[in-house]
């Protein structure tokens, strides 16, 4: 169970939707107050969350595509920091006065951070956003239409598109003892894509069409805030990598659906706070992978998926071995021998998850 996190009162600032005008200038649409209570205020439709980290001009981007394109929704803004060094506070908060900007004291990963969004959202919907994503024109208010009228769906997400224009895999499987055993023989840009093996990037099925799915990316989540009240907050014992992968197990578990809806669109830049390669990406996504399995499926089946994924890196040896010794600056042979060692010493003191840190928060009105 995801632990609870509730700290402090509602800072009693209002939730703002702006819209630009001709000359650049930016009014207010939409100005919702928030419920003294502190609970969810069914004057707001969308709460949007984002979790900034070291990434001020990214977040921006996207806050401003928010304020753009919110429609006729009434849209609050929530931006999470997880104690970034390059100022993200004091430049949003200055930059975008009417939103709220949170300082939580520590970076406790990404579902940390939402959660500390979702304790404050009054919206009747919950949009967990990357902060390297924007929305266009419509995203918004498409969502929130869908997700209204068509109440059996727990978590929406949508087409994402990379910033060259290509649609990015945003569409997953669960992650199972039997695809890690075909991960061992089978390279990933083969296993990702081909149905025989368990198609665990859904590449077989056309992308222009709506459909559900096991998993979705977290860049863009939205969730009924009724969804959430139900099955529970992200489960913040990640600090990255998988939460999305549990929080959509919990969610179907629940009896409902997982959906992609392709007339939902957005852009994704992808992995700007983490980059594409490095050792500890490698080990935080192996780590996510074993905790996966192990708050579903069990400690047993966690300890024999790290097995397997040991073996698989073991065999990798016969190409990445060499390459440590010619090249031991090699990102990917960094990245391998990263995760390999973590993978032996995960079999003997299997991970269980971080205890999250608890927030102080400083969001002043």
């Amino acid at each position: 169970m995801t632990p609870n996190i509730g700290w402090g009162a509602f800072n009693g600032r209002s939730r703002v939707c702006l819209a630009p005008h001709q000359d650049g200038s930016r009014a207010v649409t939409h100005a919702v107050e928030p419920s003294p209570a502190g609970g969810t205020d069914t004057a707001v439709d969308l709460s949007v969350l984002i979790v900034n980290y070291n990434t001020r001009d990214i977040t921006s981007a996207a806050i401003r595509s928010i304020l753009e394109h919110c429609g006729d929704l009434r849209v609050e803004i929530i931006v999470i920091d997880n104690d970034s060094s390059d100022g993200s506070v004091a430049a949003l908060r200055a930059d975008f006065p009417r939103i709220n900007v949170i300082a939580a004291g520590y970076n406790g990963g990404y579902a940390w951070g939402n959660n500390i969004g979702i304790r404050q959202a009054q919206g009747r919907y919950i949009l967990v956003l990357n902060p390297d994503a924007q929305v266009y024109d419509g995203t918004l208010e498409r969502a929130v239409a869908y997700l209204e009228a068509n109440p059996e769906v727990g978590v929406l997400a949508g087409h994402v598109s990379l910033e060259n224009g290509t649609q990015q895999p945003t569409l997953f499987r669960e992650i199972s003892l039997s695809s890690i055993f075909w991960n061992i023989l089978v390279p990933n840009r083969i296993l990702r894509k081909t149905r025989l093996f368990g198609d665990q990037r859904y590449a077989s099925r056309p992308r222009d069409m709506v459909q559900d799915v096991d998993i979705v990316a977290g860049c863009f989540m939205m969730l009924p805030r009724h969804v959430i009240d139900e099955v529970g907050m992200m489960n913040d014992r990640f600090f990255m990598y998988s939460e999305e992968s549990e929080w959509c197990w919990r969610v179907r578990q629940a009896g409902l659906k997982v959906r992609y809806n392709p007339d939902i669109r957005l852009m994704h830049y992808g992995a700007v706070s983490t980059g594409q390669i490095s050792p500890w990406k490698s080990v935080e996504i192996a780590k996510g992978h074993i905790l996966f399995l192990r708050f579903t499926r069990g400690p047993l089946v966690a300890w024999l998926g790290t097995l397997l994924m040991a073996v698989g890196d073991a065999l990798r040896a016969l190409w990445f071995l060499p390459k440590s010794l010619l090249r031991p600056g090699n990102e990917g042979a960094k990245a391998w021998r990263a995760r390999f060692l973590f993978l032996l010493g995960a079999l003997v003191r299997p991970p269980h998850g971080q205890t999250p840190p608890h927030p102080k928060p400083d969001h002043p009105a």
